[in-house]
């Protein structure tokens, strides 16, 4: 009896333009940029020579024809023969020799065939011998291919070979040159692509520079600057793409690595202000590395640096993580773990807080000492312990032996997360998937270790962390603290701290209603702003107690739980006027003789 026959799945022109148009839309604009380069990196390091280039410039000899902008990357890699440039170029599954990835030159083409509908064009020699493949999009048909050249004996020819007048000066004996032609032929595709950050100028400079964290030896990157410009070399040259890593070594005050279970932790201290160009300096950010790419790149509120221990001076500190076992996912624009799942920062932020280096730990106490003294932290801790029991933090049951343990079943709060309940321990501490802190706050690691210990019993007012945050008042500006930018406070969970804006213009304007009496005794107006940062500082931290107080109770998720400690909802917070006034009106009254 034999098998039944195998129908294998076809893929018709219509249906893989439809596939091609829709991975491309989930490109990003520069994706190009990254695929290019990174093609013809692994080109040069195939031919295993010592010294290779690439150049990203506009393509001379269409300029010098045409006059036209086009973008084109010339390396001097071990090119494509004719037949391999069809094989290669129109098939979209196509990989080629052995690369770093299964799907090279797949990226490539998606990402630059849905905006090159005017066409893409190779032009590759090897050993001497070159060719020239155009593929583009064909409007009548609908679909994406080769253009063909018909000859006089009527054949069609789709690799058309080149003399050597037509090689860059670049190659010599194989190398490759990828010219962009972009959706209309007049198009000048050295532009930077709408929403893209940088100038005209330099924008390629600065997109490789933040992408590739550093330059693979025996490879010299260029990158053109000031295309537009007339022929001074001021003003129109060939910059060298050194990668980002090279770049924060020689801008920092301080810089470091550290070595984690899994991952090593790059780190670095930005000077404040402007360099010695009049150029603004780097801010400080987050993000992965991977086979000496960046990806995941978190700045401004999205800055997961506070998670590390970094709480001052956010702007100043980047740190870069490269973890062992991650993955590019398939469209390169972020890393996975190997069955697809989304990685969690929460181990490296715990293990390096618990391994900051001396030289990053005594900056970041210098920032924090510079603002404590504002600070009425302890007077309202002071305060609020007469109503302490109002914010409890869970139910008690009682093991079999009699003694009072927390239940990890009730509705605990604070961040104590789950505790020992007679013999049954459960999970170790967690962090939230938006990273914002683990559920055990600030807790000491001897009582963490205690938590997860079956042999230890931990009695619940033991570990009680405490219930109300301490309050720092900080700057926030573009230069300083972007992500306090018209919002009151910011909570940290992951210290138990909340950072106040000391230019927040709702506590600004309170001092100047409760000063416009007093012009003229500065002494008076201290005592006014000092009174009104309290009022604002004890709203605050009642705010963040109570927001705790719901944490892990049936009804509220996570996503419910950070809306109630964010930014938005702490600023709300101090804005009921009414109250604000007559509490701080009273106070005053009893300080300041005359006040009314």
């Amino acid at each position: 009896m034999s098998s039944p026959k195998f129908l294998p799945t076809e893929v018709n022109p219509s249906g893989l333009t439809n596939l091609i148009v829709n991975l491309g839309r989930d490109c990003s604009p520069t994706q190009f940029l990254r695929e290019f380069t990174k093609n013809a990196i692994e080109a040069c390091q195939r031919t295993g020579a010592p010294s290779s280039k690439l150049v990203i410039d506009y393509d001379q000899r269409l300029y010098a024809q045409l006059k036209l902008h086009k973008i084109c990357f010339i390396d001097t890699g071990d090119g494509m023969s004719g037949e391999q440039m069809i094989h290669l170029l129109n098939n979209l599954s196509a990989s080629g020799a052995k690369n770093e990835h299964a799907n090279y030159g797949v990226g490539a083409k998606i990402s630059a065939l849905t905006r090159n509908h005017a066409g893409i064009q190779y032009d590759s020699w090897k050993d001497g011998q070159g060719h020239r493949v155009y593929i583009r999009y064909n409007s009548e048909d609908g679909i994406y291919g080769i253009q063909g050249t018909q000859a006089q004996d009527g054949a069609s020819y789709y690799a058309i070979p080149l003399t050597d007048e037509e090689k860059p000066g670049e190659i010599s004996a194989h190398g490759t040159c990828v010219t962009l032609w972009g959706m209309e032929d007049q198009q000048d595709t050295m532009k930077p692509p709408e929403g893209v950050p940088g100038i005209r100028e330099s924008w390629l400079a600065l997109y490789l520079n933040s992408r590739f964290f550093q330059i693979p030896d025996g490879i010299e990157i260029s990158a053109r600057i000031g295309y537009y410009r007339d022929n001074n070399p001021r003003h129109n040259y060939l910059l060298a793409i050194r990668g980002q890593k090279a770049i924060l070594d020689d801008k920092s005050e301080l810089k470091g690595e550290v070595k984690l279970s899994d991952a090593k932790v790059y780190w670095w201290v930005m000077p404040k202000g402007i360099d010695g160009h009049g150029r603004e300096q780097l801010k400080g950010h987050t993000a992965l590395i991977n086979e000496n790419e960046i990806f995941d790149v978190s700045d401004a509120r999205s800055n997961r640096a506070a998670f590390f221990g970094v709480i001052m001076g956010r702007d100043r500190v980047i740190i870069y993580v490269e973890p062992q076992n991650l993955v590019q996912n398939t469209a390169r624009t972020n890393l996975v773990r190997p069955d697809g799942s989304v990685p969690s920062w929460d181990k490296w932020a715990d293990e390096f807080r618990g391994n900051m280096p001396s030289e990053l730990k005594r900056f970041l106490d210098d920032l924090l000492e510079q603002n404590a003294a504002d600070s009425h932290t302890d007077s309202i801790k002071e305060r609020l312990k007469s109503i302490k029991e109002l914010y409890k933090l869970s139910r008690y049951k009682a093991n079999p032996k009699g003694t009072l343990f927390a239940d990890p079943n009730s509705e605990a709060s604070f961040g104590t997360g789950h505790i020992l309940a007679g013999d049954r321990t459960a999970e170790p501490p967690r962090t939230s998937s938006s990273g914002r802190g683990t559920v055990f706050g600030s807790l000491s690691t001897a009582l963490l270790t205690a938590l997860v210990d079956k042999t230890i019993g931990v009695k619940a007012a033991d570990a009680q962390p405490d219930p109300f945050p301490r309050v720092e008042w900080v700057h926030a500006s573009p230069e300083e603290n972007e992500a306090l930018l018209d919002r009151a406070a910011e909570y940290i969970q992951t210290s138990n701290l909340i950072l106040a804006n000391k230019d927040f213009q709702g506590l600004r304007d309170l001092i100047e209603y409760f000063s416009k009496n007093y012009a003229n005794m500065p002494e008076v107006s201290s005592v006014i702003e000092d009174e009104v940062k309290q009022a604002f500082e004890q709203a605050l931290t009642e705010c963040v107690a109570g927001a705790l107080s719901f944490q892990n109770r049936p009804k509220w998720n996570p996503s419910d739980f950070e809306k109630a400690i964010s930014p938005e909802a702490l600023t709300t917070a101090v804005m009921p006027r009414y109250w604000m006034v007559t509490h701080i009106r009273r106070v005053l009254g009893s300080k300041i003789k005359g006040f009314s």
